[in-house]
């Protein structure tokens, strides 16, 4: 995962407490986004002083508060914008001279800004990374001032995050975006999860949680496992997560854990619970939310996929289509954890005595970093699949 300004990190703690449905009150803020959120899902449904039937919900809430620094969204026109240069670390410097606005003020690009507004705006994203590696700041000035003025009422959305009392261009989205941010995005999670967890009369706990002031991947899992007999215990649970500055989504999916005797594990992210566009409209939003009942079903079409996972060991084939597929993601794993995954698979073709379970917990550890695990767990649902039809 990448660094950002403001970032924390949370591991599951025992007897961790849980939030009260007033804590939830101040992630409903002032937009007429939030106002229309609060409004279909409102806490009046529950007892504001009453626990909620999440473990750890009260520290997620904590943790976020920390992360949930100071920031500000600016619809403008490039009319009301000036190309000021390029930072020490090569980051973008813009001018915002909007009559509307209290003051002038510039902002320096930070994450992946620069790139994705140059290629954005102006479809230049790789020749404005030939021009800053060759030093060739004047050239590109020169290219971006002549386009401002050519395009001076191109429009799009800005998102700043203030630090040390700096302004930072963090994010670019279109006018369409609707800002279903992290607050709304653990807003929305926490009273789903309630409503399933009353209707099924079971409980969560927040296991662990990557919390950025632009991006929140956060686990629940719950602690009550399902023993298949010659597998191991399996214990079901959902994954979230939501970008602000990106034209993503914000997504509940399925995810297990399977533990076997020996202690050995791996979890994989089985399917979407739901999904939500930043261009969806809040009644569709109700209408996704509404059956928590997916829950159940992805757990049995999951529990059917357990079939396939065998105490026998992998075959030569199995083993190498394992590991091909973790070959061939470039784009998503690094090069080192790819190197990490061939010797793994090079020291134990020769012996072959892996399980599915041995090798999925072996190949954990060939990276800590956030996103490729998600990713990895991504590929473990996909290959029990694949054994299943094979």
């Amino acid at each position: 995962m990448k660094n950002h300004i403001y970032q924390v990190h949370y591991l599951k703690q025992s007897n961790s407490p849980k939030a009260r449905f007033k804590d939830l009150k101040y992630l409903i803020r002032e937009s007429d986004l939030d106002k229309l959120i609060g409004e279909t899902f409102p806490l009046t449904e529950f007892d504001l002083e009453s626990e909620m039937l999440i473990e750890g919900s009260k520290e997620l809430l904590t943790l976020f508060e920390k992360v949930d620094e100071e920031k500000l969204d600016i619809i403008e026109e490039l009319r009301n914008m000036e190309y000021i240069g390029l930072s020490d670390n090569n980051e973008i410097i813009l001018r915002f001279n909007n009559k509307d606005l209290e003051e002038d003020f510039n902002a320096i690009g930070i994450y992946d800004f620069t790139y994705d507004f140059l290629d954005d705006i102006f479809h230049m994203g790789k020749f404005s990374k030939y021009c800053i590696s060759n030093s060739y700041r004047d050239l590109l000035k020169e290219n971006i001032i002549q386009l401002f003025e050519k395009e001076p009422s191109l429009q799009k959305q800005y998102r700043l995050i203030k630090n040390n009392e700096k302004w930072f261009l963090r994010g670019l989205t279109s006018t369409r975006y609707n800002n279903y941010d992290n607050h709304l995005a653990i807003y929305l999670t926490l009273i789903f999860l309630q409503k399933y967890c009353e209707k099924n009369g079971t409980t969560f706990v927040v296991e662990k949680a990557f919390l950025t002031d632009s991006a929140i991947n956060i686990f629940f899992n719950q602690e009550n496992p399902i023993t298949i007999d010659k597998i191991g215990d399996i214990y079901f649970g959902v994954y979230i997560s939501n970008n602000e500055i990106k034209e993503g989504k914000f997504s509940l999916e399925l995810r297990y854990t399977i533990v076997n005797d020996k202690n050995q594990s791996f979890s994989g992210i089985s399917d979407f619970v739901f999904n939500i566009n930043h261009s969806t409209g809040v009644n569709t939003v109700k209408d996704k939310l509404i059956n928590s009942n997916k829950i159940n079903d992805l757990k049995l079409r999951t529990l059917d996929h357990m079939k396939n996972i065998k105490d026998s060991e992998l075959t030569q084939n199995q083993l190498y289509m394992i590991f091909k597929k973790i070959q061939n993601s470039r784009q998503k794993l690094s090069t080192a954890s790819r190197d990490s995954a061939k010797k793994l698979y090079d020291k134990n073709l020769v012996t072959n005595t892996l399980t599915i379970i041995e090798a999925f917990d072996k190949i954990n550890q060939i990276t800590t970093d956030v996103e490729e695990k998600i990713y990895l767990e991504r590929i473990y649902n996909e290959i029990i699949i694949e054994l299943g039809k094979s």
